[in-house]
C-alpha cells in the first residue's frame, strides 16, 4: 500500500494516484509565497497524501491544484496538514485534509475513488465464488467462475483505470519493479479468510492484471480428498516429492495441506519457497518459515541454496522452473531433506520426462540416476467440474517410486511406465482414469465430463 493508506483506510476510502500537485506555499515569517511542485500518491473525497521536495509546517494551509485521470480540468483546493513524514533525505511525505473544495469536485473525486477503489472487484470476486478475476485494458472486467470465464456487466476499464487499480495494491518498490520488468508478482490479504495472489503485466503496451483467490484456510486431505498415500509421502523423513499438474489446478492448495500436516504432527523446521505466498502458516509443532521470491530473495535457486544453511528438514519449492532450480532440489533431496516441489506438466510420466529434458545431453544420464535415487512419488492432479456445478473437484493420480520405478528411470525407459503404473494398485498408486471413475461412479460428475478428461489423460499413456 502507498504511505499514509493503511492510516486513513479506517476512516475513508483512498486510492492511488499519481499526478502532479501545484502548491502555493507561504513562508511562515516572511509571508512570501512561491510555487512548489508535489507527486499525489493517494486521495479520498477528504484529503490526499503527496510528496514534495520541501518541509512544510504542520497545520499550515496550502492552495493546490492538481488534475485527475481522464479529467479535462483542474481541481482547485485548500488543504491544511495534518501529518508529516520523512521517506528519504530533502523528501517529505504529506498527508492533508481538503478545508476548501468546490462540492463538484468533491464529488467528482469521490466518483473517481468509487471506480479506482479495487476493493469493490476484490469483494465482488469473493461473494461471487469465482477463482480468478481479470483486468482488461478496454474491457468490462471478467471472472472465471467454476471454470468459465463470465464477463461482469458495466462500462470498460481503460488503460489508466487498471493502472490506478493495481498499483493502489503496490509499494513504491512494487510500482518501480513493475515499471522496469513490465511484469510482477506479489500477494496481498484481502480479509482474514481470503488472500489473493497478483500478477501484474503489460499486454499490447497496455498494463493488465490476474488475480487468483487464495481461501486462507488450509483444507484437509479428507476435505480435498486427496488418497491417503499422498499423507504417507508427507511423512517421509527424505527425498524429492512433485507436485504437478496444469496452472490452477490445486498443486498450491495440496502443498499447504502437506506443510499443515507435518507442521501439526513433527517438530521440525519447514521453509517455504513461494511467489508469492498463498497460504500463511502459524508455527504449531513446527518452525514454519516463508520466503517470498521477489521480496525475501532473488530466485528460487539462491533461495534453495541459501535454505540448506538454514537448518531445515523440509524444503518446499513453488516453482522448478529452470535447471539450478532443479538440480538444486535434487541435491537438497539427495543429502537428506525432504522435497516438496511443483512442476507443470500434465501427468506423471510427462513430468519426469520434462523434468529430465531441462538437463544438458551430456548430463541426462547422471540426473537420470540421481532422480531415481531420490524420488519418493509424483502427484498430478486436475480440477473437475462438478454435476451439480457448484464448484470443481480434484482428481488425482499418483506414482510411486518403487524399486520398479526407480529401475525404469535409472535405465531411461521411461515408456514403460505406463504399464507399471497400470499394475501398481499393490503400491498404492493410482491412475487419474480411475480416480474420474469414481467421481462418475458417485454422481459427482456427468458423464460427457468424465468422457473428455479421461481423454485428455489417455492421451498421454
Amino acid at each position: 500500500m502507498q504511505p499514509g493508506f493503511e492510516t486513513e483506510r479506517r476512516v475513508n476510502t483512498r486510492v492511488f494516484l499519481r499526478s502532479t500537485v501545484l502548491c502555493e506555499l507561504t513562508d511562515p515569517v516572511s509571508r512570501i509565497s512561491h510555487s512548489k511542485t508535489a507527486i499525489c500518491q493517494n486521495v479520498s473525497p477528504n484529503g490526499l497524501y503527496f510528496e514534495i521536495d520541501e518541509l512544510v509546517a504542520l497545520r499550515s494551509e496550502i492552495n493546490i491544484k492538481f488534475q485527475l485521470p481522464r479529467s479535462n480540468k483542474m481541481t482547485s483546493a485548500t488543504i491544511m496538514v495534518v501529518r508529516i513524514e520523512s521517506l528519504a533525505k530533502d523528501v517529505f511525505g504529506v498527508g492533508a485534509r481538503f478545508t476548501h473544495i468546490a462540492e463538484e469536485d468533491k464529488e467528482d473525486i469521490g466518483k473517481y475513488v468509487e471506480r479506482s477503489n479495487i476493493n469493490n472487484f476484490l469483494k465482488l470476486t469473493i461473494d461471487k465464488g469465482a477463482s480468478d478475476l481479470h483486468l482488461l485494458a478496454e474491457y468490462s472486467p471478467v471472472m472465471r467462475i467454476n471454470g468459465e470465464l463470465r464477463p461482469l456487466e458495466g462500462e470498460a476499464l481503460h488503460a489508466e483505470d487498471i493502472r490506478q487499480l493495481v498499483f493502489s495494491l503496490m509499494s513504491k518498490e512494487q510500482v518501480r519493479a513493475f515499471e522496469k520488468k513490465r511484469e510482477i508478482d506479489f500477494g496481498i490479504q484481502f480479509d482474514i479468510s481470503n488472500r489473493f495472489r497478483v500478477n501484474v503485466h503489460q499486454q499490447r503496451g497496455f498494463t493488465e492484471a490476474a488475480l487468483r483467490l487464495i481461501a486462507t484456510k488450509t483444507f484437509s486431505f479428507e476435505e480435498l480428498r486427496i488418497p491417503d498415500i499422498v499423507q504417507d509421502l508427507a511423512r517421509q523423513r527424505d527425498g524429492l516429492i512433485i507436485i504437478t499438474g496444469p496452472t490452477g489446478s490445486g498443486k498450491t492448495t495440496t502443498i499447504a495441506a502437506m506443510v499443515d500436516l507435518i507442521n501439526r504432527e513433527r517438530r521440525v523446521v519447514i521453509i517455504t519457497l513461494e511467489r508469492p505466498i498463498e497460504y500463511m502458516h502459524k508455527n504449531i509443532k513446527s518452525i514454519v518459515k516463508q520466503r517470498e521470491i521477489g521480496v525475501d530473495t532473488d530466485s528460487f535457486s539462491d533461495a534453495l541454496k541459501s535454505s540448506l544453511r538454514q537448518d531445515p528438514n523440509v524444503i518446499v519449492v513453488g516453482e522448478m522452473d529452470d535447471y539450478e532450480t532443479i538440480k538444486t532440489a535434487i541435491i537438497a533431496a539427495e543429502a537428506g531433506y525432504l522435497v516438496v516441489a511443483t512442476f507443470h506438466a500434465p501427468d506423471s510420466i510427462q513430468a519426469i520426462d520434462r523434468l529430465i529434458s531441462m538437463f544438458p545431453a551430456e548430463n541426462r544420464r547422471q540426473m537420470l540416476s540421481q532422480l531415481s535415487n531420490c524420488l519418493k512419488g509424483i502427484i498430478a492432479q486436475v480440477l473437475i467440474p462438478r454435476r451439480d456445478r457448484k464448484g470443481r473437484v480434484l482428481a488425482t493420480e499418483v506414482l510411486m517410486a518403487t524399486d520398479a520405478v526407480k529401475r525404469i528411470i535409472r535405465k531411461d525407459e521411461l515408456f514403460q511406465l505406463a504399464t507399471v503404473m497400470q499394475t501398481g494398485v499393490s503400491s498404492k498408486m493410482q491412475l487419474m482414469q480411475d480416480a474420474i471413475r469414481r467421481y462418475l461412479e458417485d454422481n459427482t460428475i456427468d458423464t460427457e465430463t468424465a468422457v473428455f478428461y479421461s481423454q485428455e489423460f489417455a492421451r498421454y499413456i
